[in-house]
Formats: C-alpha cells, sequence, structure tokens
C-alpha cells in the first residue's frame, strides 16, 4: 500500500512539473529589452542582428568567462547535481525559446523579413541572447527607405 501511494505522488509531482515548464510569453513582460539592428547591402543582401537582455541581469563582465554554473557543486549529491544541471538546462532551453519568439515578433511588426530568413550565428546565454540572419527576400525601395539610415 505505502509503495503504492509513493507512485502515485510521484506521478502527480512529475505531472505537474512537466506542465509548469511551458512557455509563457507574459513571464518577461516589462522584463525584457531587446534591439533590431538592420544592415541592407548595396546588392540588396538582408541582414540583421536581434539582441536580447532581461532588464535585471547583470551585462557581461570578462571575469564572468570562466564561472562554473554549479558552483556549489562540490557540496551537492551527484543526484542534486543532475537535477540542478536539468533545471539549469530547461532555463536555458526556455530563455532560448523566448528570444526566438521575441525575434519572430520583432520582424513580424516591422516586415523587415516577409519571407522569413536563415539563422546565420546564435549567442544565447542566461539573460542575455543574440542571433543574426539574413532574409530570404531581397531589399525592395521600400526597404531601403524604411530600414537605412540616412
Amino acid at each position: 500500500m505505502n509503495q503504492h501511494f509513493t507512485r502515485i505522488i510521484l506521478l502527480t509531482c512529475g505531472l505537474l512539473c512537466g506542465c509548469s515548464n511551458t512557455l509563457d510569453p507574459g513571464e518577461y513582460a516589462g522584463k525584457l529589452k531587446d534591439r533590431l539592428a538592420t544592415d541592407i547591402k548595396d546588392n540588396g543582401l538582408k541582414l540583421f542582428t536581434y539582441s536580447a537582455r532581461l532588464v535585471d541581469a547583470p551585462l557581461p563582465d570578462a571575469s564572468d568567462a570562466g564561472e562554473r554554473p554549479l558552483r556549489a557543486a562540490g557540496r551537492m549529491s551527484p543526484k542534486d547535481r543532475q537535477q540542478a544541471a536539468a533545471h539549469q538546462a530547461q532555463a536555458l532551453a526556455d530563455w532560448a525559446a523566448q528570444i526566438e519568439l521575441g525575434l519572430g515578433k520583432t520582424l513580424e511588426m516591422t516586415g523587415y523579413c516577409r519571407q522569413g530568413y536563415i539563422e546565420l550565428y546564435r549567442s544565447i546565454a542566461y539573460g542575455r541572447g543574440e542571433i543574426h540572419g539574413e532574409c530570404n527576400e531581397g531589399a525592395d525601395a521600400g526597404d531601403r527607405q524604411k530600414f537605412t539610415l540616412q
């Protein structure tokens, strides 16, 4: 009887935890600062860089380069380390999905890449991220007028 009760509790906890990891765009409302930098080349090639960061996230510092993500790993059991690493991986995946969502909404609102884009490069760490891309379509006169600084 006791094992049956334990299994039910574990199953319920697993279901609740699994449901809580769904991405909620409202979770980052007012907490995100993003920017779309456009670059239209003479031959009509349309490039962009989308940058996003959490408003309260510290800016990257050269001293952070060698920092270990699990600082207390030496004092944690292997099971706790594994759970912490899984939680960090899920948080990073959720943040990456939020950046992708922000990029999609920004491109849709600005009309910059009307026919989609090819991702050239991405750099994502929790709290900040950057995606570089190339639009599938070339620039027309309207794009040059709207997105080129005079």
